[in-house]
């Protein structure tokens, strides 16, 4: 009986220092539009931008040039007309694009955390959401697909916050149909907005 008592601390213990998952803000410009510090614009280029983002809410926007989409951008107070993108949220490299039709674009950054982003997996495996039409599996929509090595791997809408480790239903694309896969906790969450 004791033993048994003490093996139930122990696991009360473990449960209550179980890790949370880690919330980031990321942007390239700050709460008043200036470029954070740290950011390494890669390449300059001229293209066209519409207001709002397909990753992303806020004061966001959509952007071309040539072939091209970069996704999301943030408007660039310091240089009139430009704006910074970053494609991935743990990047510090970015685009700037100077814009001949830049709109102003004020939708605030949502509270919600319901879409990060982008994510990393207990496994350290990273996942970004998904751009333009999304696929199903299984009557649930296909959010977020997996880095260059989980090529297959794709995280199901409605992300689980049950637990300090926030979860996704997975599942693998096997090159003909998707395939069930196991639910996996999220270390990182990373959601567009200004540090603040």
């Amino acid at each position: 009986m004791v033993a048994l008592g003490a093996a139930l601390v122990v696991l009360a213990s473990c449960a209550t220092t179980e890790a949370a998952t880690r919330v980031i803000y990321v942007a390239p410009v700050d709460a008043n539009g200036d470029p954070v510090e740290g950011l390494t614009v890669k390449r300059t280029v001229h293209g066209h931008c519409f207001p709002g983002s397909d990753s992303i809410p806020g004061p966001t926007y959509r952007c071309f040039f040539g072939n091209y989409i970069e996704d999301p951008c943030w408007a660039d107070v310091t240089d009139p007309g430009s704006v910074l993108c970053m494609t991935q949220p743990w990047s510090k490299i970015a685009v700037r694009l100077y814009a001949s039709n830049l709109e102003y674009s004020a939708e605030p950054v949502p509270r919600s955390l319901n879409y990060p982003w982008g994510v990393e997996l207990s496994n350290r495996e990273r996942c970004l959401a998904v751009q333009g039409a999304h696929d199903e599996y299984r009557g649930r929509v296909v959010d977020y697909s997996g880095g260059i090595d989980y090529v297959g791997r794709v995280l199901l809408r409605k992300m689980h916050f049950t637990r300090p480790l926030w979860s996704f239903d997975s599942a693998f694309w096997n090159g003909k149909k998707y395939l069930p896969g196991r639910r996996v906790s999220v270390r990182v969450a990373w959601y567009g907005g200004p540090r603040s």
